[in-house]
């Protein structure tokens, strides 16, 4: 803990010293004009302002764009960072954030709320969760897991620091990374949060979240580097990838303006939260993965409560004789699932997600 609050101080240190104002290489597109790093305090406030931040470079010499917008408020407050598309194949978020903004009058707002769309451009493209890498026969990078990036690293390194340090930095207090689960795969309306940072339990529980997973932090997420950074974060994960699910983005939409009612950003009361859900918070989850090829069966839903020793899947070969039966190694509920049923060694089947009792899981496992 003192680790991560000696580095927010050097973060925050940095950032007030570099960030002077919004700054605008010349060019625009479609009248929306480029930054290359954006100063919310400068903007006009009472007002919803559209930029493109200048990201990475691609093989041909442009640089790639990334859409932000930002609701300044009439008056002072909070500054809250939305951000999706980190993975290109996760979609929802992008919704939740337009949902959102449609709703948003900057005149009735206090603080502001920034959003990026589309941070991962190529990933996006590709209908991939990958930063796709042109050179030397290409490759992918996952971009969850290079933050806070490089100035001088590879396309998807120099990216992310564009991102972290033109955007997030300096201009918000708390940020909400926005994800579903992968191709192939569905999660409810799940969190990862991190309960030893502070403010990050208050962001979590306004969310009226299916489950929440008290987590240590994955190193190199977004979500992790935010939280070292001094900025409280959750990954609020919207269900499964390549889709737009209504339900599961109106209940996301719901937690962003319960955090902001309870930052006194938004007037009014706060609705249906984690309380009032019944959100299943726990701290260990455990992978059952395919240990072979085959057509697979997943014989259990989503939120599902389960019992050591029940049978959660199937897999079949191609002439239908059943291969492979996979059971629930302890109780608990399921958290996410395979949902093509073709899975190779190693694809996901089921995610379990209890409460383990044990010390060294109490801030997650």
């Amino acid at each position: 803990i003192i680790k991560k609050i000696l580095y927010a101080l050097v973060f925050s240190a940095a950032s007030f010293s570099c960030l002077a104002a919004t700054q605008f290489p010349g060019d625009s597109v479609d009248g929306t004009p480029v930054i290359s790093r954006l100063d919310v305090n400068g903007l006009e406030p009472g007002k919803i302002h559209r930029f493109y931040l200048q990201g990475a470079d691609n093989g041909v010499g442009q640089h790639w764009l990334v859409p932000v917008l930002v609701a300044k408020g009439a008056k002072p407050g909070k500054r809250l960072g939305l951000q999706a598309g980190v993975h290109g194949d996760e979609l929802n978020g992008t919704r939740a954030i337009h949902q959102l903004f449609e709703n948003l009058d900057p005149q009735q707002l206090s603080g502001s709320v920034v959003a990026v769309i589309g941070a991962n451009s190529t990933g996006l493209l590709a209908n991939s969760r990958y930063y796709q890498l042109q050179h030397d026969s290409g490759g992918g990078v996952d971009f969850n897991r290079i933050w806070p990036g490089k100035a001088d690293g590879n396309a998807a390194e120099q990216q992310v620091y564009r991102l972290f340090n033109g955007i997030w930095l300096g201009n918000v207090d708390a940020a909400i990374d926005l994800h579903t689960q992968s191709t192939g795969t569905a999660y409810p309306l799940y969190i990862y949060a991190d309960y030893r940072m502070a403010g990050v339990r208050e962001l979590a529980e306004r969310v009226p979240a299916d489950i929440i997973k008290i987590d240590p932090g994955e190193p190199g997420a977004a979500e992790q580097a935010f939280n070292e950074a001094g900025i409280p974060s959750i990954t609020l994960e919207i269900g499964a990838a390549k889709s737009y699910q209504p339900e599961l983005i109106r209940r996301g939409v719901t937690g962003i303006e319960n955090i902001m009612k309870h930052y006194g950003m938004l007037p009014g009361k706060t609705g249906r939260d984690a309380k009032k859900q019944g959100t299943f918070v726990g701290n260990e989850t455990r992978s059952i993965r395919a240990l072979q090829g085959g057509f697979s069966e997943v014989l259990v839903a989503l939120n599902q409560d389960i019992k050591s020793g029940q049978l959660l899947a199937l897999q079949r070969n191609g002439f239908g004789d059943v291969v492979a039966r996979y059971t629930a190694p302890f109780d608990g509920r399921v958290a996410s699932i395979g949902t093509d049923p073709l899975r190779e060694p190693g694809a996901l089947l089921v995610r379990l997600i209890r409460v383990n009792s044990e010390p060294s899981c109490k801030d997650g496992c």
